[in-house]
């Protein structure tokens, strides 16, 4: 993090006119009427998702098909709609490289930035734009620091804050702040997203969910602000939070979670798993006999056994597995799952030492090293993920319904991504289907076809408040293919600590 504050001191930027803000009040939020809405000034505020974020990192082109800029661009507002660009190798979650990239097959750390971190503040394009983004979402971004954090010094040291608000030279004004004086004629609002994000790719660390009636406060205080805009006379769409383990980081690898036959009867495991490059990730069978199925539970710190059933492992432990061994377990540990389903000493032994032999031959490193919670969601904590999110929709559902204010629902959306498929996108991760995939690299954020996805959504909702808004909607089947790979799937310890890197606090 260091780094990234020597950073911040050398994006050295134009200084303008200084931007008075008036005194704040707290008026009744009043909207446009529907068949008023205009669409002459659009401002989208938000955090990663808002700002194109894919695979780790931002760069001009991720930036583009971002689904502001998408929405613009269908609007026939390029021209006038303005980005924090960032020029090619772009800026990573982790200090000195540029977003995440497909190769051969594998995911590995973007381009290291040229003579970071002197060489950042070159590749902004446009940090000399007298005015605030059209598009000023930030990556990592919560909701309070969406209200409050002016600069990255009031955000954890998170970098995109300099890039995106540029302070001091806008008065020192934060993301809504200067969303205002933009003085659009609709506003699109999707923040909320980084109040649990982070608890999920922690493995469940449910201390990074935000106080709901903090949340609450936040929302009101977001959207009272939005409603000041002109006098009232502004337009504002807000977006739900998707649920935050039905992404690829946290759900890539449930189909290695099977039943296992134990001392105490059946129960679900995760198993050791074997990388096949059309099948994905499938379970081993150690039965030699074929008269049945043996699967060999991995080790875990949270497990069944302590009263903590894994539900999902994360994106960072298939790094580790196919790197270090982590959670296979060796001769040791098999010896000990076999004679508690009453198998003989000497016959376990010889079992062990096969099934160790058998994993060995596959490519695998038999470690007897347990993953630690940090990398798996037991049962609980998916409940109470799922939980922080419904109450948080309901606070934004609620707060929108008042004012009549029209939502966005990205949760079904990404539900029905998951289950059927959207546009012949799925939402599985890269490695398991790299033609149609709507999510990037990192597991988290989409790519450009998902970008487009949503795009469309919003652009759907337009078209319904007002019968003279026809906009055209986003040709998503002009994004298939981002990429493409036959080789053995596979994901670095580098590329799976940046996918989660600014998100989890």
């Amino acid at each position: 993090m260091n780094k990234y504050r020597t950073l911040l001191m050398l994006v050295v930027l134009v200084a303008f006119s200084a931007c008075e803000l008036k005194d704040p009040t707290q008026p009744e939020i009043t909207t446009v009427k529907e068949d008023q809405l205009a669409l002459t000034k659009l401002v989208f505020i938000g955090n990663s998702l808002t700002a194109g974020f894919q695979s780790g990192g931002l760069v001009e082109e991720f930036q583009t098909n971002s689904f502001p800029a998408l929405i613009a661009r269908q609007l026939g507002q390029s021209d006038v709609f303005e980005l924090p660009l960032i020029s090619d190798p772009g800026v990573g979650s982790t200090p000195g490289f540029g977003p995440m990239k497909f190769e051969n097959g594998s995911i590995v750390s973007g381009d290291p930035i040229p003579n970071f971190p002197a060489g950042v503040p070159l590749l902004l394009q446009n940090a000399t734009l007298a005015r605030p983004y059209d598009n000023l979402g930030i990556p990592g971004a919560n909701l309070n620091e969406a209200l409050n954090a002016t600069s990255a010094s009031a955000a954890g040291g998170n970098p995109f804050f300099d890039i995106v608000l540029r302070n001091p030279n806008f008065a020192n004004m934060t993301q809504v702040e200067q969303a205002k004086i933009l003085n659009p004629t609709l506003v699109v609002a999707w923040l909320g997203n980084n109040d649990v994000l982070g608890a999920a790719l922690a493995g469940g660390d449910l201390s990074q969910i935000t106080d709901i009636a903090d949340f609450q406060a936040d929302y009101t205080t977001l959207v009272t602000e939005l409603g000041e805009i002109r006098g009232g006379n502004v337009g504002i769409i807000l977006v739900n939070i998707p649920n935050v383990t039905d992404i690829p980081y946290v759900n890539m690898l449930d189909a290695i979670i099977q039943q296992v036959p134990t001392a105490a009867g059946l129960m679900n495991l995760p198993v050791v798993f074997a990388l096949d490059p059309t099948a994905g990730f499938v379970p081993v069978d150690f039965d030699t006999s074929a008269a049945g199925t043996l699967y060999l539970p991995l080790l875990t710190d949270e497990s069944v056994f302590t009263g903590s059933p894994v539900n999902h492992l994360t994106l960072p432990f298939l790094s580790e597995y196919q790197s270090s061994g982590l959670g296979v377990p060796d001769s040791a540990a098999i010896h000990a799952m076999l004679s508690s389903l009453g198998v003989p000493g000497p016959i376990a032994a010889v079992q062990a030492q096969q099934a160790v032999g058998a994993m060995v031959a596959a490519g695998l490193t038999p470690s007897g090293i347990s993953a630690p919670g940090s990398m798996t969601i037991t049962a609980a904590e998916e409940t109470a993920l799922m939980q922080a999110v419904a109450e948080f929709n309901q606070v934004i559902s609620g707060i929108a319904g008042s004012a009549g204010i029209p939502v966005v629902d990205a949760k079904a959306k990404l539900t029905e991504l998951n289950q059927n498929g959207i546009d012949g996108f799925s939402g599985r991760f890269v490695l398991l289907d790299p033609q149609n995939t709507a999510f990037s690299l990192d597991g988290v954020h989409p790519n450009s076809a998902g970008y487009a996805i949503i795009a469309n959504e919003i652009i759907t909702l337009m078209n319904s408040l007002s019968a003279d808004i026809s906009i055209p909607l986003v040709n998503t089947d002009s994004f298939r293919g981002q990429y493409t790979s036959v080789q053995l799937p596979k994901i670095s310890q580098e590329a799976a600590k940046q996918a989660k890197a600014i998100f989890v606090k």
